[in-house]
């Protein structure tokens, strides 16, 4: 076997060892969801829009969560107008722009260890207003906070042109975003979900199944581990 072939088929196997590592880290056990009512089962809505407990405004609270602006609407799978099937998990989810009003929710989550941690959350959009603002893009900022300092803050874009098959009320198309962070200390941290909607106060940004988990740190230290010896025992056999 040439050099050539060797230090090939060497970076192969340790290029496959860091990415069955990657496979681990992704499919590895996470920790317990500390967000309370992730999937905006609790209260039970009943699709009346405009008051408790289908739609709730700013200061107001319902099962771990506080609206923080406008309004909100509590969509309930299964009851008129919304399908059996819309919801991304379980049968309820929310549309961050209420009846009417650009909203935004939070909660405080008690952190007690250190360490990654993934955030996840479904994404879709309410797209039943009139033209042209049917088709504007559905845009929610997600922040997780420690006081006034940001461990994660970032706007995320909801396009119907990449869903030609959405259908809001019955057959929502929705996309599964997951981010993991450092939360460098434990203390309590706030979550928040706010629409940046502006084009329609009673159509934004849907969501669901939020999760915040802990990582593994044995599987995140076994993917560094493996990525860092192979760029090494490469690095060697190159010199």
């Amino acid at each position: 076997m040439t050099r050539y072939a060797y230090l090939r088929n060497k970076a192969l196997m340790s290029a496959a060892v860091v990415a069955l590592c990657v496979l681990s880290v992704a499919n590895a056990q996470l920790g317990p969801n500390l967000v309370t009512n992730g999937g905006f089962e609790t209260p039970r809505g009943d699709n009346n829009w405009g008051r408790n407990p289908a739609t709730w405004f700013a200061g107001e609270t319902f099962d771990g969560w506080t609206v923080t602006q406008g309004s909100i609407d509590l969509k309930t799978s299964g009851v008129f107008p919304i399908g059996a099937r819309a919801s991304y998990e379980g049968t309820q989810h929310v549309d961050l722009n209420g009846s009417p009003g650009v909203g935004g929710i939070s909660q405080d989550i008690t952190i007690s260890a250190s360490g990654v941690y993934r955030l996840s959350f479904a994404l879709s959009a309410n797209t039943d207003a009139a033209e042209p603002d049917n088709a504007s893009p559905r845009i929610v900022r997600v922040r997780l906070t420690s006081g006034a300092t940001d461990v994660f803050n970032s706007t995320f874009t909801w396009r119907l042109a990449d869903h030609p098959g959405h259908d809001p009320s019955n057959s929502p198309s929705w996309v599964l975003h997951q981010v993991d962070l450092l939360v460098p200390t434990t203390g309590v941290y706030t979550l928040s979900f706010t629409s940046e909607t502006t084009t329609n106060s009673s159509f934004g940004p849907m969501i669901d199944d939020v999760r915040l988990q802990l990582v593994p740190e044995p599987a995140s230290l076994m993917a560094l581990g493996a990525g860092l010896a192979g760029l090494l025992g490469l690095r060697r056999r190159k010199h």
